[in-house]
């Protein structure tokens, strides 16, 4: 009798510490499961941040070119020689081509971590300099869809103020033979001021959101 109840106690005990022992694996292994997806969530703000900061560094350089041509057209205006430009279509461009040339970072992967509530794996103080960046979209896009509505103002007064001319030019390759032909218009040349002071605001703000870009970038870092 007393072995039978010796060898019950033993079974009991091989099956308690047998459990007890699953239990623990299985927690080992759901932390080294967290620790693999919280450094790989890691891994892609990084990725994705580097390329953030590659593409706003791209812009700035095209943002102030364009800054530079803006001013010359508005400072020249009356005497402007489009005979001397280098490139003229990529002159038009520059300061013509409101899509473009629009500020358009990729937030795809921040986005897909957010809906999949992976981006909770990583720093919290990460999280919310994640979400101002995000957010400062907001005031990028406001620049640039007034940009657009002021450039279609223009192409809109020039088809239904001086309709004549499109007899023998073409928007917008014909982009400095409509402005030459129009100087005495002060509302087209009001709004295309208006424009490359758009440019001016856009640089200013996109530069702000790479400096952002590059405070998160230390901070993933550290």
């Amino acid at each position: 009798m007393k072995n039978l109840l010796a060898r019950g106690g033993v079974e009991f005990l091989a099956v308690f510490l047998g459990i007890g022992l699953s239990l623990w694996i299985d927690g080992n292994s759901k932390k080294n499961d967290l620790k693999v997806q919280k450094n790989e969530v890691y891994g892609l703000i990084e990725k994705q941040t580097e390329e953030l900061i590659a593409y706003s560094a791209l812009r700035l350089i095209q943002y102030d070119r364009q800054i530079k041509r803006g001013k010359i057209l508005i400072d020249q205006w009356n005497t402007f020689d489009r005979d001397t430009l280098s490139n003229k279509g990529e002159f038009i461009r520059d300061i013509w081509y409101s899509i473009s040339n629009g500020f358009y970072p990729d937030f795809s992967t921040y986005e897909t971590l957010m809906n999949s509530g992976q981006i909770n794996l990583i720093d919290f103080e990460i999280i919310k300099m994640l979400g101002r960046l995000y957010s400062s979209m907001d005031d990028i896009n406001e620049v640039q869809k007034k940009e657009k509505e002021w450039r279609d103002f223009i192409e809109n007064r020039l088809m239904i103020e001086h309709a004549d001319y499109f007899s023998n030019y073409d928007l917008p390759l014909d982009l400095f033979e409509f402005f030459e032909l129009t100087k005495s218009d002060v509302v087209i040349y009001a709004h295309l001021k208006s424009i490359f002071s758009i440019h001016r605001t856009r640089r200013d703000r996109v530069k702000s959101f790479e400096q952002d870009l590059l405070t998160i970038m230390d901070r993933l870092s550290n």
